[in-house]
């Protein structure tokens, strides 16, 4: 069950939300490890505008992003799916992802972006106004505010 962490977000276990903004998609994440904070951050991202209940994978994407700190990680891995979605009109429907010593891996099943309902908007860009991705007693927890 998720609680307030520190009046930031929820803690235990792994989910995200979206939170109030006033033009753009503020969203937020948390998980146990980073790797899966970041693909809760894809999910909430993807839930924000597409219906991916009936959802069928067609095909896979491996996404490598190597060492680097957790919020330069969270913001390559939105940007690239974003690209995705943009030049390829792919958008991932299933999400796994791991670490090790070689840096982030996200496995991405893929529909095509004109299979699934669309619930809202788009997003274009991640904002770097307001990137947060901190380590507290219960896991990781990270914001981001995509612009639409």
């Amino acid at each position: 069950m998720a609680r307030p962490h520190g009046g930031r977000g929820p803690i235990g276990g792994r989910g995200h939300r979206s939170l109030p903004h006033t033009a753009d998609v503020r969203l937020e994440a948390w998980a146990p490890t980073v790797a899966e904070c970041i693909a809760e951050a894809v999910r909430a991202m993807i839930d924000g505008f597409a219906d991916l209940s009936r959802a069928e994978r067609h095909g896979t994407r491996t996404l490598h992003v190597a060492p680097a700190p957790p919020d330069e990680q969270l913001l390559t891995v939105l940007d690239e799916v974003i690209y995705l979605m943009d030049t390829a009109a792919r958008v991932p429907c299933e999400i796994d992802a791991h670490e090790d010593e070689a840096g982030l891996w996200l496995t991405l099943g893929m529909t095509d972006v004109a299979a699934v309902p669309q619930i809202g908007a788009v997003p274009k860009a991640v904002a770097l106004h307001g990137l947060r991705f901190d380590h507290g007693p219960h896991g990781w927890v990270c914001a981001v505010t995509l612009d639409v």
